[in-house]
């Protein structure tokens, strides 16, 4: 008969599995992306893959806080490790508009360059 009750260490063991099957998946999904962005042609595929880069660094890092919150010991604790991955991710995200911005500048700027 199952466990109705289960026990947090059983519920952290369910979770811990469960977070593992999709880090794999999502490993696998951007691992096929690159590869379509490494075959792409189009000349837009250098920023793609840079936009990837970034979407891979925020997806792990939300699994981490993820594998953080399973092992957390009560709600103020839960409750802390959000608001520092919530803070760290607005630097993050700053971070990674200001080199997209960057990179959108040098494209245009070499779009409109003349050529001799």
């Amino acid at each position: 008969m199952a466990d109705i009750n289960p026990s947090a260490e059983n519920v952290r063991a369910m979770l811990t599995e469960a977070l593992g099957r999709l880090r794999k998946a999502n490993a696998e999904y951007f691992e096929l992306l690159e590869k379509g962005l490494a075959s792409s042609p189009l000349p837009v595929a250098d920023h793609a893959k840079q936009f990837c880069a970034f979407m891979q660094r925020n997806v792990t890092a939300t699994f981490d806080l993820g594998d953080k919150l399973i092992q957390a010991k009560d709600i103020q604790d839960a409750l802390k490790l959000q608001s520092e991955f919530f803070q760290g991710q607005m630097q993050t995200l700053s971070d990674q508009a200001r080199s997209m911005g960057e990179s959108a500048v040098k494209a245009a700027t070499g779009a409109f360059t003349p050529r001799i």
